[in-house]
């Protein structure tokens, strides 16, 4: 069974994801057909969010996998490394690829996750 904690984490992470997975589909449309004067800012803002979930997969990683393997360790290592170097070339295709291909996949993985372990919860607790 799960936590106060890890239960209200999981509960977050699928209400934090109704506006970070728009946001992250915004950013990709941005990178590949212009900046505007914000980008930058939503940019940075949105890798905060994706940082935040990252941390949360870090903190409750077994909560999370529970006897499945939703979210792949070492492919958020390897997806956070190439966001990296896309970062420091500045090179808005490849951030928007890393973006579209590794961190959307991740934040939706992640909010499967939450709701599949919330609903077993749930299901334990009635028993």
């Amino acid at each position: 069974m799960l936590d106060v904690l890890e239960k209200e984490t999981l509960e977050e992470v699928i209400k934090y994801n109704d506006d970070l997975v728009p946001a992250l589909m915004n950013i990709v449309n941005e990178l590949r057909e212009g900046r505007k004067e914000d980008t930058g800012e939503l940019l940075n803002s949105i890798i905060v969010g994706v940082n935040w979930e990252i941390e949360i997969f870090n903190c409750l990683e077994d909560t999370i996998n529970g006897r499945a393997n939703w979210v792949d360790k070492k492919l958020v290592i390897e997806a956070v490394g190439n966001l990296g170097k896309a970062l420091q070339a500045k090179d808005d295709e490849l951030i928007a690829t890393c973006l579209e291909d590794d961190f959307i996949p991740f934040v939706k993985s992640m909010e499967k996750a939450a709701v599949l372990r919330l609903e077993q919860n749930k299901e334990s607790s009635n028993n």
